[in-house]
């Protein structure tokens, strides 16, 4: 059979399958030409009809679609020549990005991935009206190349070859470019992700974003690059579906349902979720169980007034090098269903969140970075104090309110990052000072620190007891090469991204008590004055967070007592080790979040006040002698406490030395 008898057969073919399945949503588009310019059409259902026609579809997409548009206007009673866009979704034809290798040029395809960046929407020449310079004789030439104009090869009237194009008289269509790259679920440990360039015209362009998860059906077409002459694969876009679902390219099947509903039924199954995460570091039990419980996540919610509590849990973790922190961070990255790792040293602000970069033709476009890529994910940021300090500041928006919200290079944009961050950090001087409070050698801003969860501190005090055990667990992970799962890592990701699709736990009556009971507890005993502020509604915001992850992993459909306790205690376990004063002796929320604690500005005021009163005594100028000497004898401070806190107001701008040896409030 010839090519013009096949495509007479196939559009032949389409008005049946037009006129009888898709009648009723054939005719309604019609009526709404040129409103609605395209028709989505289900391949199943096509495959149903006609498995040829469908197989031909996949070989040869561009006579089959040219076919499909002819027979709607073949069928259309109006008679009004609509040029529908026929787009076909369901394609069966999945391929993963790492596997679209030359031999699918031609073909149709679908495949699965984020959006990278997307660029300015253009205008490209559909149909270019030219006038002969001779007779004035109008021509229309179809252009099929973006690069290049194809103008008449000449004037059927006076035989002419010079023409002039008429811009406005010429019919446009409308046309973007986008970047998709392969999901984060399909990366094995250190590959970089493929990607790909999308060509999108007519109604599928402007509705894209970077950091979208989508499905493109298109045709993989190739094209020649003009300045190194290779050749350059691209897709050209037919139908784009949003994947709505986080997890939806971990296949769960109906076996692996089974194995998890089966598992959650174990008394045991935090344990053994604790003992399986980072199996091959051995001790830091809280750590792993506050990483456990990041994994599942709390139950975002949306309030009526559009207000968006984050369910995501972020946790720091500090501590002395070589304890594992980056080798749990990396476990985390491979585990998590959707997750990326980065460092410190190697990301920059524009990095983390979007970058304004140019496109091939001089526009500006946003990429998007590992926060706006990991959302509905993980993102673990490992030596989060070597950053810069104006970089780490992009973490701020993404850690609370979980988007990112861009002004460059006249891109006004937010971005979602619905992520959890799992960060570490060594402590301020390399190694903790054992007679400095913990706070004072976390060497990151308040604004950040207040922002995470839950801080670990995690120090390496020699043990003769657990140093042998440590010792003789790494040996034997070196000795049998193996580590040993309680639950295989498979089988975990798959319960974790099961878990955090299907079950939104709810508080109960009994838990919020629990909750309720704390926080009043906690609080009731800075009712004195002079009391430091112990916790604040953001940490009982954290521990509600912690209780419905608890839930998430017996997938429990409600909060218990028992889940509100678990949750108590981890935050109980930071709030000690970070924010215990020991000249208080008491918990002060000051010190967690990074800011000056209550005895600290309490001794600041003291020495304020003992500036004043030597002013007074003295005409104008307190004795820096006098004054030492004085909070010596009455506030028990040392010399060199006096002198940090001289150091302090002056750099706050708060006294200022007029003369050698004396100070003056400003």
């Amino acid at each position: 059979m010839s090519g013009s008898d096949k495509s007479q057969t196939s559009i032949t073919k389409f008005e049946e399958f037009f006129s009888t399945k898709y009648k009723d949503d054939v005719f309604g588009i019609l009526e709404k030409y040129p409103d609605d310019r395209s028709l989505v059409v289900d391949y199943i259902d096509l495959e149903m009809f006609d498995p040829d026609l469908a197989d031909l579809l996949i070989e040869k997409p561009d006579d089959v679609l040219l076919a499909s548009s002819k027979a709607v206007k073949n069928i259309d009673p109006l008679m009004k020549d609509a040029d529908l866009n026929i787009r076909l979704e369901n394609l069966t034809n999945i391929v993963q990005l790492k596997h679209l290798l030359s031999k699918y040029i031609g073909k149709f395809v679908s495949v699965e991935g984020i959006v990278r960046k997307t660029d300015e929407i253009r205008p490209r020449i559909e149909t270019g009206v030219f006038e002969c310079r001779g007779c004035m004789r109008l021509h229309e030439v179809e252009q099929t190349n973006s690069n290049t104009i194809v103008e008449p090869s000449l004037c059927t009237e006076c035989g002419g070859r010079s023409f002039r194009l008429l811009q406005e008289e010429s019919k446009y269509v409308d046309t973007q470019t986008a970047r998709v790259q392969e999901p984060l679920e399909n990366l094995s440990g250190g590959t970089e992700p493929k990607q790909i360039l999308i060509i999108l015209e007519d109604d599928l362009v402007d509705i894209l974003n970077p950091g979208d998860n989508v499905v493109i059906t298109g045709t993989l077409k190739t094209f020649r690059e003009e300045r190194s002459g290779k050749f350059k694969n691209y897709i050209y876009a037919n139908f784009i579906k949003p994947q709505e679902e986080e997890f939806e390219e971990l296949e769960i099947s109906q076996e692996d349902e089974e194995k998890i509903i089966e598992l959650s039924k174990d008394p045991n199954i935090h344990e053994k979720i604790i003992k399986s995460t980072a199996p091959s570091i051995k001790g830091y039990r809280q750590v792993k169980e506050a990483i456990a419980l990041q994994l599942f996540g709390g139950a975002a919610k949306e309030l009526e007034d559009k207000t968006r509590l984050r369910g995501d849990i972020h946790i720091l973790i500090v501590g002395d090098p070589g304890i594992g922190k980056s080798q749990m961070l990396k476990y985390v990255s491979k585990l998590a269903p959707r997750s990326i790792y980065t460092s410190g040293k190697g990301t920059t602000g524009a990095g983390l969140t979007a970058a304004a970069v140019r496109d091939e033709l001089g526009g500006w476009s946003l990429e998007a970075g590992a926060l706006v890529l990991g959302d509905k994910g993980n993102v673990c940021v490992d030596e989060l104090d070597k950053m810069r300090s104006e970089d780490r500041s992009a973490l701020h928006e993404a850690l609370e309110q979980q988007t990112i919200s861009i002004a460059k290079a006249g891109i006004m944009a937010t971005l979602n990052s619905r992520c959890s961050v799992l960060a570490a950090a060594n402590p301020k001087f390399g190694r903790f000072d054992r007679y400095k409070s913990v706070a004072e050698q976390i060497d990151l801003p308040s604004p950040i620190l207040s922002r995470f969860d839950l801080t670990f501190v995690v120090e390496d005090k020699p043990n003769v007891d657990n140093d042998r055990e440590l010792a003789q667990h790494i040996l034997k992970i070196h000795q049998e090469d193996s580590v040993n799962y309680e639950i295989e890592p498979d089988l975990l990701r798959k319960y974790i991204a099961y878990a955090r699709k299907n079950i939104s736990p709810k508080l109960t009556d009994e838990s919020n008590k629990v909750l309720e009971d704390f926080y009043v507890d906690m609080r009731s005993g800075a009712v004195d004055e002079d009391a430091p502020v112990p916790i604040t509604a953001r940490q009982l915001e954290a521990i509600i967070r912690l209780a419905e992850a608890s839930a998430k992993i017996k997938l429990k459909d409600f909060v218990e007592k028992e889940d509100a306790k678990r949750a108590i205690a981890l935050q109980m376990t930071c709030l000690k080790e970070v924010g215990y004063d020991p000249e208080t002796g008491k918990i002060d929320v000051d010190m967690v979040e990074g800011r000056t604690p209550k005895s600290e500005r309490d001794k600041l005021q003291k020495v304020v006040d003992e500036i004043r009163e030597l002013q007074e005594e003295y005409g104008d100028q307190a004795p820096v002698n006098v004054l030492t000497f004085n909070l010596i004898d009455q506030y028990d401070m040392s010399e060199e406490k006096v002198e940090e806190i001289i150091k302090q107001l002056k750099h706050k701008g708060i006294v200022f030395e007029p003369s050698n040896g004396y100070l003056k409030i400003v």
